[in-house]
């Protein structure tokens, strides 16, 4: 299609918009209308997770990230839509972008007796999970799913600076979290430059990871609070092979202590049965921990309130401009407008911190 053809095209949706004939809706809002499927499929590399209007957490599923960098440019976003199984859900993802990177802090809901630690293949699956699309919902600042494997409701919502998940398990059956530092984007051997996993006291855990990727030596940390206490942990190191770094400290050692580096981190987190859904709230930072943590804090709530208030935001941006169009139409454009109030992403913390490209931490 022509420049020309495409600026006729706009102009005339436009002079619809603006001269059609104004259709009563019942109480639809703006977010009604928007498809978050909607470049999921083919190369569109879009992602249907729960994000705010610039927000710095996009927290959606990644179906597959055991691709190497030459290999996955279908899964640029972390989810395509013709994939059997979701891998876990991370906090960062491009839309649209024709190049990838992101993927952070990948967490798996597992339920009974048995954790593991790898996410396997579709066909010979471990943390992983099939799924179906029949199970799936996506609107402005929420995703939900139910994971065939462990039999857990997963749900997200976002803020500003913060995600939040809610899993609903099978009753009776001990409820676990899996948390891979390892897994990312576009990944291949040597991304992960280093990595933390500290279990900080009342159970919240802090974590960071430097990668090299489209940003050499990027930094994100988090900060990570549960609805419902451990009753155990394991912070694990799986590489391979460690070179010896003097004597024994947090880095290795026991699974159990409360502190791990390295750059292979995982953790197993421990609730035992729950009478509830467990929510867990995670706030990041580019630039420390203490980053993180203020961010978890700076906006209050837990789930429903978060969602409540990001879905607002979203009838607030989408709203400001005013339409009317068929159905399937509105649903394109909707969406469309949508996909262009995902970027650019807000990348300073509550207190105005923020690191720049220089690695230096710079005050906005």
């Amino acid at each position: 299609m022509s420049i020309f053809t495409r600026s006729y095209l706009i102009a005339a949706l436009f002079t619809t918009i603006l001269a059609g004939p104004v259709v009563a809706q019942e109480k639809a809002k703006p977010s009604d209308a928007v498809d978050p499927f909607i470049g999921t499929g083919g190369e569109g590399h879009t992602f249907p997770g729960a994000v705010a209007p610039f927000g710095m957490v996009q927290l959606s599923p990644d179906t597959d990230t055991s691709c190497v960098i030459r290999t996955c440019y279908g899964h640029a976003a972390g989810y395509r839509y013709d994939d059997p199984t979701i891998e876990g859900f991370s906090h960062t993802h491009f839309s649209g972008a024709g190049h990838s990177d992101l993927g952070d802090i990948l967490v798996m809901p597992v339920s009974g007796e048995t954790v593991p630690m790898d996410p396997g293949t579709p066909a010979a699956p471990g943390y992983r999970s099939r799924f179906s699309h029949a199970s799936e919902v996506a609107k402005p600042g929420y995703y939900a799913v139910t994971l065939d494997g462990p039999g857990v409701r997963a749900e997200m919502t976002a803020g500003t600076r913060i995600g939040v998940h809610r899993y609903s398990f099978p009753k009776g059956k001990a409820a676990h979290l899996v948390v891979d530092l390892r897994s990312s984007l576009y990944n291949y051997p040597g991304k992960i430059l280093w990595s933390g996993l500290h279990l900080r006291d009342h159970g919240v855990l802090t974590g960071f990871r430097e990668t090299r990727g489209w940003a050499p030596g990027r930094k994100l940390y988090f900060a990570m609070r549960f609805s419902a206490p451990l009753v155990g942990h394991a912070l694990v190191n799986r590489e391979k092979d460690i070179p010896y770094k003097g004597f024994q400290g947090p880095g290795r050692g026991s699974d159990a202590l409360a502190e791990k580096l390295g750059q292979a981190l995982e953790a197993r987190l421990d609730f035992g049965p729950l009478d509830a859904p467990l929510e867990v709230k995670v706030g990041i930072s580019g630039v420390d921990e203490a980053g993180a943590l203020a961010n978890l804090d700076s906006e209050p709530g837990g789930f429903d309130a978060v969602r409540a208030k990001t879905q607002g935001d979203w009838d607030t941006a989408l709203g400001a401009v005013k339409f009317e169009a068929a159905a399937p139409m509105r649903r394109i454009f909707a969406t469309a407008l949508y996909h262009s109030l995902l970027a650019p992403s807000v990348w300073s913390d509550s207190d105005g911190r923020y690191r720049g490209p220089d690695d230096q931490v710079h005050q906005a």
